[in-house]
């Protein structure tokens, strides 16, 4: 009798478990949903939601396919489907540096729960047992801290539970295993960089970190840490840990400050360790034959220094991997995108970078086409392949129009932690315009992820900024100040000496 009762208990139990209400909305709420899916989602997704679509092979990471019912970003256990409120919270928020848009603000919120329960739809396991998934208590985060102590066992906690396998050991997302990570579907992933928390998908508050850790992103190789990491101090030391390698925003900027000095320009750490630095967003070239949809490189960090007839560039990115063999080089020929054979993780190209200048002074607003420029005004590209140990000089007429102009430039390369650093150091003179002190100069730059199979017009670019050559010798305040002082004060004692002189006078007369 005792071995039944608990199975009793069950028996009981179970046709109430069974017949608890899945939340699937109602008839009128998913045909709504429907509606707004046909005309917003069905092109990446699929008008059966199996994410086959005419623009599904265009895009990295893959669109959703809403038929595995295989959710990323939940706040249920690792493997579970995810709360109603998990879905109205991605389409809300959209999927940063993906080809996923925020729909807040876009569509109402009857219309992204509508959408939410149409989703549900294309999963039958909704309407099951498993539509009621065991949700994930996500505490309220504690006041973040940043003592030493507590962020060194976050770190400890990060390295125990083989983080750096895939994140890096800096959390550059450049882990021994990166390069080898595919999804679910066999399509490559890349582990997030944790020193850009705005690129974080799901949002990026502190409890949101929280939440990826315990519940993992299904589909992919990031487990959950529930069962592994117990005590909740230890999930808070291990998320502040995180959170201290980035900040909130990228803080994009449009203008590069160039510092001038006199003397040469020594290429290493001390030229520029007072030269203030600007972050730039790297996009895909997708206009042109060769296109990248997914670059492999999103930002791009740029710092400079001048003298008198020289100029140098400090450029700095994260990637993945180094690719130091091979070749690449801008006029080098791509194959016609094909969306049936993507032409990713193929040997053979090496890393490369650009700086892209005006050939000729810009009237106004005017700039090269930024394809390599054209005839009616040409591109000078000081250009570096990676693989070598030489940077060069190029002039760019349209693309498939490059040549050398036989200058070489001074370089020195250096990869380490995820980190390329490149300087480049030319004349200020491009062609038949010059980089005038205290001007702005038009300017914009180029990568290419070898690893990502980039080269040609398959790149990564930026679009069209400026450098801003400050005076080279600023006249101090203090001596226009001093000398005015001495001219008012000679004057002042020239004036009470006559004053005495003519008083003395008529006191004698």
């Amino acid at each position: 009798m005792r071995t039944l009762l608990p199975l009793l208990l069950i028996w009981f139990a179970y046709p109430a478990m069974a017949m608890q209400e899945n939340d699937l909305g109602t008839e009128v709420q998913r045909a709504e949903g429907k509606e707004v899916y046909d005309i917003k989602c069905a092109h990446c997704h699929g008008y059966e939601g199996d994410a086959n679509a005419v623009a599904t092979s265009y895009l990295r990471p893959a669109p959703r396919d809403f038929t595995s019912g295989n959710y990323k970003f939940r706040s249920t256990e690792s493997g579970e489907l995810p709360t109603t409120e998990d879905i109205k919270r991605s389409i809300r928020l959209g999927m940063p540096y993906t080809s996923m848009p925020p729909w807040d603000g876009i569509l109402s919120e009857n219309e992204i729960t509508g959408l939410a329960y149409y989703l549900k739809t294309f999963e039958p396991a909704f309407e099951g047992p498993y539509g009621n998934p065991t949700i994930v208590d996500i505490p309220k985060a504690p006041s973040y801290s940043d003592d030493p102590v507590h962020l060194a066992r976050g770190r400890e906690i990060f390295e125990a539970n083989q983080c750096t396998d895939c994140h890096g050991i800096n959390g550059r997302g450049n882990g021994p295993s990166a390069p080898e990570l595919v999804d679910d579907w066999g399509f490559p992933i890349r582990p997030a960089d944790m020193t850009k928390r705005w690129t974080f998908r799901a949002s990026a508050t502190r409890e949101d970190v929280y939440r990826t850790f315990m519940t993992g992103l299904n589909g992919t190789p990031m487990p959950s840490y529930l069962q592994t990491i117990n005590e909740e101090e230890d999930r808070w030391a291990l998320v502040d840990y995180v959170w201290s390698l980035s900040r909130d925003e990228p803080d994009y900027g449009t203008v590069v400050s160039v510092r001038g000095q006199t003397g040469e320009l020594e290429l290493g750490d001390e030229l520029f360790a007072d030269a203030t630095g600007t972050y730039f967003p790297i996009v895909g070239q997708i206009i042109e034959p060769g296109r990248a949809f997914y670059p492999g490189v999103n930002g791009i960090r740029v710092k400079g220094v001048y003298n008198e007839s020289e100029i140098a560039i400090e450029l700095q990115w994260h990637d993945m991997t180094a690719e130091t063999e091979g070749r690449n080089h801008p006029d080098t020929d791509v194959p016609v995108f094909d969306a049936t054979e993507p032409d990713t993780l193929t040997g053979g190209w090496s890393d490369a970078v650009a700086v892209l200048l005006p050939s000729r002074t810009p009237e106004g607003l005017e700039r090269p086409y930024f394809m390599f420029g054209d005839s009616k005004f040409p591109m000078t590209i000081w250009y570096t392949d990676l693989a070598t140990d030489s940077a060069v000089v190029l002039t760019g007429q349209g693309a498939g129009r490059i040549t050398d102009n036989g200058v070489e430039l001074e370089r020195t390369a250096a990869y380490e932690d995820g980190v390329w650093t490149v300087r480049l150091k030319g004349s200020r003179t491009l062609g038949d315009y010059r980089m005038q002190e205290s001007a702005f100069v038009p300017i914009s730059f180029t990568a290419w992820d070898g690893f990502n199979a980039e080269r040609g017009n398959k790149r990564g670019l930026s679009a069209w900024y400026h450098l801003y050559l400050e005076p080279m010798e600023t006249e101090s305040a203090a001596l226009p100040m001093a000398k005015w002082f001495l001219i008012v004060l000679v004057a002042e004692v020239a004036i009470v000496g006559l004053v005495r002189f003519r008083a003395r006078r008529r006191k004698k007369t």
